[in-house]
């Protein structure tokens, strides 16, 4: 387990759920789910996985959570964000790799365990 520096994994959040707000908006909502999201992104995400898993998917919950906030202008549903982050964990990143899909629906499928 690591500690991380302040902020650090709130500024991922946060990052994470812009990213899914704007490409929601940039390519609709019904294309959403096979957008990669920011290869930085998702990098810093699987780096926080690799030093402590229970840490990104509270991240990855958060960041789900905010970017479907139905107080939003735009709100992603919750679905297609889920789908875009679990495609995106697939995705070839430095340092980290891809994921396998069964790897990215484990991931996935536990950060949303707790949102709905």
């Amino acid at each position: 387990m690591s500690d991380f520096p302040s902020g650090v994994t709130g500024a991922i959040g946060q990052a994470l759920a812009l990213n899914l707000r704007h490409y929601g908006q940039q390519f609709g909502i019904d294309h959403l789910p096979w957008c990669d999201l920011y290869t930085d992104v998702i990098t810093a995400l699987k780096w926080v996985h690799s030093e402590n898993p229970a840490m990104a998917v509270r991240v990855a919950r958060r960041a789900l959570q905010d970017a479907a906030n139905e107080g939003d202008r735009q709100p992603v549903p919750l679905k297609e964000a889920a789908l875009c982050l679990r495609h995106s964990l697939t995705q070839a990143s430095v340092r980290y790799g891809k994921w396998s899909e069964d790897q990215a629906e484990a991931f996935v499928t536990a950060a949303l365990l707790d949102v709905v």
